[in-house]
């Protein structure tokens, strides 16, 4: 209730002009003015409105003053309610008693005084406002107090539940600091240790503290603890991330390598107050760096080699292809072409009345001199790449390659091949295989001068094995031994072939002759395209 918040005021009478003229006395306060000509209707005010005086007369029918009043006491909301009885009757000192036994706060006799009336009825208002301020503040200040009481209970569950978590963390912290691998240390403001983990002392063999300070470096190689401190100085005094990397002496007296690193820890003002850092041992990984170092140069030796080699073997190949275009247009030419000149010079004489030739003979022997230079033609394009490798298979090819250098050279090849039902092999493995074959038996007819030749084909489990053997003069050792500078076009390019299947190409000299061999694992028993072996099959 504020301070000018109007109280309401009760008076009771069963006389309209006396209530009449208590409104005109009380009219001056300013207050709510609510009449009642009879105690039932005074009572029910009382229980719709806060009433803050009652002002009522002692003498009236049905429910007299001290009858109303002792009814207004026995109810809890109107114990405090301010009664004041008026009466011009009942005006001894026992009547008066028995009003103030009843509640009342004062008991006026008529004639009424208004001015005495209206300062009464003004103190009682006045309490009843200030009470209800009074109860508001206090109400106020309860609720207040529960909330202060609630927020700091909060604030206490939640300090508790910080300082829970805060143990936890240490816990945690002290755990990682025990358990981990690394030496984990602390530095104070100027750079001298003041803190470092077990582990450290563990690894050195050192007395626990022996480190702080600047003792440390006493475990640090001698060529890294110059290079290494001046890092820290620089660090101390320009305030950066620290990081070197030095060996430290063990316990058993040899040295590992070990990257340290810290970070500083600043106050408001940017001011370092603390380092902290780890240790960590990298000494497998800076022998894994050194090692890959190597092989990065070994590796780009092999191929530099590998690029030299390649080179020549491209010098060689061209040449190579130089030699056998002009073995074709020597094939060409005395061959085909001179076959071809003989046709056209029998055609031309049949064509001619004068020939002394009878034009049948002569186209008769046109056509024989065609049919030769078309075997030619059929036999030089089977040479480069036979068609019975595609529409047939390796068997058929090699068969009749070897029938056809059997009549070209006269040496006396044979095939032999296990399983007999050899399966068909991928297109780009039965190729290598013809190809190593053929430039083996052209090696064989060129340079051995051998009087037979075998090949041998022959299906593993996990490998094809091919063997090429003659009986000819055999091969120098240089060249067995695969000696660079040393092998000609023909066994280099063999020996790419093989590479390309992941074999190594081998030679022998069997006295008589020369044993070509090469064995290419498969990756599986069941991948026979990914296999290739010349010679016996060695495990």
């Amino acid at each position: 209730m504020a301070a000018t918040e109007k109280v309401n005021i009760l008076m009771v009478d069963d006389q309209p002009a006396k209530l009449l003229s208590y409104e005109v006395i009380l009219a001056e306060l300013g207050e709510n003015l609510i009449k009642a000509a009879s105690g039932k209707e005074a009572l029910e005010h009382l229980l719709k409105t806060d009433i803050a005086v009652v002002l009522m007369d002692v003498s009236m029918p049905d429910l007299d003053g001290f009858e109303l009043a002792d009814l207004i006491r026995q109810h809890p909301r109107f114990q405090r309610t301010a009664i004041i009885f008026i009466s011009a009757v009942y005006l001894t000192d026992v009547d008066r008693l028995r009003g103030y036994e009843r509640g009342a706060v004062d008991y006026i006799s008529v004639p009424v005084i208004p001015e005495l009336l209206r300062a009464k009825v003004s103190i009682f208002a006045e309490l009843h406002r200030k009470a209800h301020q009074l109860e508001t503040l206090n109400r106020e200040l309860e609720e207040r107090v529960a909330e202060r009481t609630e927020e700091l209970e909060r604030r206490a569950e939640t300090l508790q539940q910080v300082n829970s978590e805060l143990a936890r963390k240490n816990q945690e912290l002290d755990a990682i600091v025990r358990t981990a691998p690394d030496f984990i240390f602390s530095r104070q403001a100027d750079g001298a240790r003041d803190y470092t983990s077990d582990r450290f002392y563990e690894y050195t063999g050192a007395s626990s503290g022996s480190a702080n300070g600047f003792g440390w470096l006493d475990f640090v190689y001698p060529e890294d603890r110059e290079r290494s401190m001046a890092q820290w100085t620089r660090c101390v005094e320009t305030g950066d991330n620290y990081e070197s990397e030095y060996r430290l002496r063990g316990r058993d007296g040899h040295y590992r390598w070990f990257r340290a690193r810290a970070v500083p820890i600043r106050d408001s003002e940017g001011k370092i107050v603390k380092w902290y850092g780890t240790c960590s041992d990298i000494h497998d990984s800076k022998l894994l760096e050194r090692s890959i170092r190597d092989n990065a140069i070994e590796l780009e030796r092999i191929v530099d080699d590998r690029t030299a080699a390649l080179r020549h073997l491209s010098g060689r190949l061209i040449t190579m292809q130089d030699d056998e275009r002009r073995r074709i247009a020597r094939e060409l030419h005395d061959g085909l072409g001179q076959e071809l000149a003989a046709a056209k010079m029998m055609m031309e004489g049949i064509l001619r009345k004068n020939s002394v030739q009878p034009p049948k003979q002569a186209a008769v022997e046109a056509s024989e001199t065609i049919d030769r230079a078309i075997q030619q033609v059929r036999s030089l394009s089977h040479l480069l790449h036979p068609p019975l490798l595609d529409e047939v298979g390796l068997l058929s090819a090699l068969q009749w390659y070897l029938d056809g250098l059997t009549k070209r050279s006269g040496i006396q090849t044979s095939l032999d091949v296990q399983p007999s039902a050899f399966p068909r092999l991928a297109p780009e493995l039965e190729t290598a295989i013809f190809r190593i074959i053929q430039e083996a038996l052209t090696n064989v007819y060129r340079h051995s001068g051998a009087q037979k030749a075998w090949v041998t084909l022959t299906q593993g489990e996990d490998h094809v094995a091919v063997m090429i053997r003659d009986d000819g003069k055999g091969i120098e050792d240089p060249i067995a031994q695969l000696r660079p500078g040393s092998l000609g076009i023909g066994l280099g390019g063999m020996s790419q072939r093989a590479k390309e299947f992941g074999a190594e190409l081998r030679l022998t000299n069997t006295n008589p002759g020369t044993l070509v061999e090469l064995v290419v694992p498969s990756r599986s028993s069941k991948d026979l395209c990914l296999s290739l072996a010349t010679g016996w099959c060695r495990r």
